[in-house]
């Protein structure tokens, strides 16, 4: 089954940034993850993190 993993703008998976989807899943699994950028950027705000520079990869 295939995988979406959030990076961070260095590169990096974010904590608890790896869920394994079906083809039903993946659009709310998407949406998760999205909420996480954002939550993730905010929590590290101070370095200049910006949720619009996630990205959410398949492997």
């Amino acid at each position: 089954m295939p995988e979406l993993r959030l990076l961070d703008p260095d590169g990096y998976v974010v904590p608890e940034g790896r869920i394994t989807v079906t083809p039903t899943t993946e659009p709310k699994a998407r949406t998760a993850l999205q909420a996480l950028a954002v939550d993730h950027a905010d929590r590290w705000a101070h370095a200049g993190y910006d949720h619009r520079n996630y990205r959410i990869v398949t492997t």
